[in-house]
């Protein structure tokens, strides 16, 4: 049985409009959307997204200093046909949006994401990310700690299954040679 409490009255159209966006925000589930705006700041980017079913609109920032954020960005403007230097024309584009649980996310940059996209597509993104920052820091280790500490369950299982791989591979090239 459920139970309904309620402190404040709404018209019955902001009641339908709540129903529908909780209908529409479960976990998985993929929509269109349209980037509404796109501001373009010193050190981050935010589009604001807007969807034909609901008035309210969601924001996506990027921070422009964080290479994770910079590869999603990238990943957003080429899917769409665009340099990652013309990402104010996304303004007024569709986009496939995806939604994790507790936010929208561009389909673009599901391998970006937990426990979205394949592992192939993660260790790619993964390997990406460390080639960025191993090229930019000058501190290797330090930068390969803080990986290693910021890496989840997954993704650190991920990592075990393939050193182990190109670990047995070596060895298998080298005995062969």
């Amino acid at each position: 049985m459920s139970r309904s409490t309620s402190t404040t009255e709404r018209s019955p159209s902001s009641d339908y409009e709540h129903l529908r966006r909780k209908r529409k925000e479960r976990r998985g589930t993929v929509e269109r959307a349209t980037v509404r705006d796109a501001w373009i700041g010193e050190d981050e980017v935010v589009l604001r997204l807007g969807f034909e079913w609901t008035t309210e609109t969601a924001r996506l920032t990027y921070d422009l200093n964080d290479d994770r954020d910079v590869c999603q960005l990238e990943a957003l403007a080429e899917s769409q046909g665009f340099d990652f230097e013309q990402v104010g024309h996304l303004e007024s584009t569709g986009l496939e949006v995806v939604y994790t649980g507790d936010r929208w996310v561009p389909t673009a940059h599901e391998s970006y994401v937990e426990g979205r996209g394949s592992p192939v597509e993660t260790f790619r993104t993964e390997l990406r990310l460390l080639a960025r920052e191993l090229a930019r820091s000058p501190a290797v280790l330090r930068g390969a700690v803080q990986r290693v500490r910021a890496m989840s369950l997954q993704q650190t299982i991920i990592a075990v299954v393939l050193f182990k791989k190109l670990v047995i591979l070596t060895a298998v090239v080298i005995y062969l040679l």
